[in-house]
């Protein structure tokens, strides 16, 4: 229904992954798995548009002190990783760096240097290609965080519309229930100043009175200056 030209999505098996490929005719991945940094363990894939886009550059990285190798960082609980895609529009020819993450859900400090290692390596990225980043997934770190403040230190926060800043408090994570107690912001867009969020919106429905996932799906539209 909402036809997105670029797709971020977390936890995805091979499986699942191959499935998503199917369905989504026009569109191609990037992405490796977590575990083996080929089809095992999660993945952390960008799916483009291949109408709207054309891929330049991608590649995988682990939230790890070695993040060119399959690693656990820090106290982290599981491998985590970060997808990364350079995408040039087939109609201005503009270009985008475009970050899909998954942090960790248990370790402190392995959030806070995932968040300074992603920092690190958009600095890097753009030194090859100077291009505006946007920066989402699942970080498992409320707005009140370290992790929240430091990324918005250096990135501003697309998930609030400057049209409709009403919309910028939804919860993101629903815990599979329609439960409230379970309800909080963990998911986000991020971005360079260069794009300007046109609208933001956290997708609620549920199908027989429960959810597809445990985290809501975020939709932003955007422009470039």
């Amino acid at each position: 229904k909402e036809h997105p030209t670029i797709i971020g999505f977390q936890e995805v098996l091979y499986n699942q992954l191959n499935d998503f490929q199917n369905a989504l005719t026009s569109y191609h991945h990037v992405g490796v798995g977590r575990d083996d940094g080929k089809t095992t363990g999660e993945f952390a894939p960008i799916f483009y548009d291949t109408t709207r886009y054309q891929l330049l550059q991608s590649g995988t990285f682990w939230l790890s002190p070695t993040p060119e190798v399959p690693s656990k960082g820090w106290d982290a609980a599981l491998n985590r990783i970060c997808t990364y895609a350079l995408l040039e529009s087939k109609y201005d020819r503009k270009k985008l760096w475009v970050l899909n993450t998954h942090f960790d859900h248990m370790g402190t400090d392995a959030r806070l240097h995932s968040a300074e290692l992603l920092v690190e390596k958009f600095a890097e990225l753009t030194q090859e290609v100077a291009a505006p980043l946007l920066l989402l997934g699942d970080f498992n770190a409320e707005p009140d965080s370290y992790v929240y403040q430091l990324l918005s230190r250096h990135f501003s926060d697309l998930s609030c519309s400057i049209r409709h800043r009403e919309l910028c408090s939804g919860p993101t994570f629903n815990a599979f229930t329609l439960s409230e107690s379970d309800d909080k912001i963990i998911d986000y867009f991020f971005g360079s100043p260069e794009l300007i969020a046109t609208q933001y919106k956290v997708v609620q429905t549920s199908f027989d009175r429960s959810y597809p996932s445990d985290h809501f799906p975020l939709v932003l539209s955007f422009i470039g200056l």
